[in-house]
């Protein structure tokens, strides 16, 4: 196979001879022009880094002799195993990292207004002032550009580490976690090997807080089922929501692949056996806010959890939703030190599994 005398070529070196005649009657054009108004060539002799060189007006070109200076390689990047847990900053210039920046800008609003800090209030506690969750332009209301940054080096860690398993959130919302951890794992080229559950009764909260504190009495106003009570009351909104229009907003953001599991339905139904078909997990993030719901997910998936996995906490503020993950840890004899995720507005609580 030889392209000089295959026909397939014959075009191309058609063309390009075309091009060597215009340049060449070009550059002759210019010379007899520039000739005949008697101007002179610069023949200039000129220096550029050290070496002796000619500039040619007429053809514009520079001719230089002499040994061309090295130049030193810019320093490349470490590899993914020699990164620390918290990923670099997004000014590195890193193309996946500047994918998650603009993907954390998009679903908390970013886009169509400044993006808002957590600041202190006039009691000197700090607010949530993210986007307005009763917008449905807001994917991740409250402060969801903190939460991001704040779980992006962690699960950019269990990649780096090579922590096998797939992926789950329980408590799914409106997706806004969810896409971006299935946009980490497209974007770090792990989408095809690990799967996403999301997992979401997507009808509210509904008697959930009721039947934790069934028998346990109304109580007075510091009464963990009462104040469970209040914040399902208090949040409507999360009944306004469906396992399609999650699927949607994948969808549109083109995240939405085989990977992607959606699990309608409650907790316990969902995930009791033999119907669970989650089988190993590496990172489990709860987000359902009650007693009951929390304690059946860290019962149906914490067995799954692969040692080095993590479990995360949304809801370590509110009292039954602590009270679960606590009584969990305590008749199963988990010691695992309990952190907390840095710069969010409400505490972020996890572990990593022995």
């Amino acid at each position: 196979f030889t392209p000089d005398t295959t026909p397939l070529f014959t075009p191309l070196r058609a063309l390009r001879a075309r091009q060597d005649r215009q340049r060449a009657l070009t550059v002759s054009r210019r010379r007899e022009a520039t000739l005949s108004k008697g101007v002179a060539r610069d023949a200039g002799e000129r220096t550029v880094d050290g070496r002796d060189c000619v500039h040619d007006t007429i053809t514009m070109s520079l001719s230089c002799t002499g040994p061309i200076p090295r130049v030193d390689a810019p320093p490349s990047w470490p590899s993914q195993s020699q990164r620390p847990w918290r990923s670099p900053s997004v000014t590195t210039g890193e193309p996946v990292h500047l994918y998650l920046s603009l993907l954390k800008t998009v679903l908390t609003n970013g886009v169509h207004e400044d993006l808002a800090e957590p600041v202190a209030n006039e009691r000197g506690q700090r607010d949530n002032v993210g986007c307005d969750p009763e917008d449905s332009r807001c994917t991740l209301a409250w402060d969801g550009w903190a939460r991001l940054t704040a779980l992006q080096p962690i699960a950019e860690g269990l990649l780096d580490r090579r922590v096998p398993g797939d992926w789950a959130e329980v408590g799914v919302f409106r997706g806004g976690i969810s896409l971006f951890l299935q946009g980490i794992l497209a974007a770090r080229g792990e989408a095809r090997s690990r799967k996403l559950w999301l997992v979401d009764s997507f009808q509210g909260m509904g008697s959930a807080a009721h039947v934790a504190c069934k028998g346990k009495g109304r109580g007075g106003r510091g009464n963990p089922c009462r104040a469970d009570e209040y914040w399902v009351r208090r949040f409507p909104l999360f009944k306004r929501n469906s396992a399609e229009a999650v699927q949607q907003r994948f969808l549109r953001h083109g995240l939405l692949g085989p990977g992607v599991r959606l699990l309608p339905g409650f907790v316990n139904d969902t995930l009791a056996p033999p119907c669970n078909p989650i089988r190993a997990l590496s990172l489990l993030r709860i987000d359902v806010d009650v007693f009951t719901a929390t304690l059946d997910a860290l019962a149906h998936l914490y067995p799954r959890l692969t040692p080095g996995g993590v479990v995360l906490f949304d809801d370590w503020k509110l009292p039954l939703a602590r009270r679960a993950a606590e009584e969990y840890r305590r008749s199963n004899g988990i010691t695992a030190e309990i952190r907390f995720l840095p710069g969010t507005v409400d505490a972020q609580a996890y572990w990593v599994k022995p």
